[in-house]
């Protein structure tokens, strides 16, 4: 397209061998680079639907952090966390976001705030990340806390 623009003026030698030649042609490998990647990307942006796609990208998207390192569990994590919709913020509905986690456990109300009891034993970083991380999900006026098993 380039090379078409710029031979409509008449002003440009783009004959095999000149300098214009050869500076078009590293522009044209520079951005078949990048119209490579975004396809690629573009290929990928449904994750639910995309193959091969590296899910630390969608993890760090949807701010995941999450307990099953497995490729499924990871997936499952992914998935859970872009179906989450505001009929999710109830007692009944933080069972769905704790599948963000792929954590297991019992959910109560205490003293106005969410406490999740988890049946998955968690190591103290994952429980620090995880309880920050998921305050994304608490009403205003609540906290949720989450505690592995001992």
């Amino acid at each position: 397209m380039m090379s078409e623009r710029l031979l409509q003026t008449g002003l440009y030698d783009i004959s095999e061998g000149s300098m214009i030649y050869a500076e078009i042609m590293a522009y044209a490998a520079g951005l078949d680079l990048y119209f490579d990647e975004l396809e690629r990307i573009r290929s990928e942006i449904f994750f639910d639907i995309s193959e091969g796609s590296e899910p630390g990208i969608f993890e760090r998207l949807v701010s995941v952090c999450n307990t099953d390192k497995s490729p499924e569990g990871r997936r499952k994590s992914i998935m859970s966390a872009l179906s989450v919709t505001n009929k999710d913020f109830t007692l009944e509905g933080m069972k769905k976001i704790m599948g963000i986690y792929n954590i297991d456990g019992d959910i109560s109300e205490q003293d106005g705030n969410i406490i999740i009891n988890c049946k998955n034993k968690l190591s103290e970083g994952e429980e620090k990340a995880i309880n920050e991380n998921i305050q994304r999900f608490a009403p205003l006026h609540k906290k949720i806390y989450v505690f592995g098993a001992a």
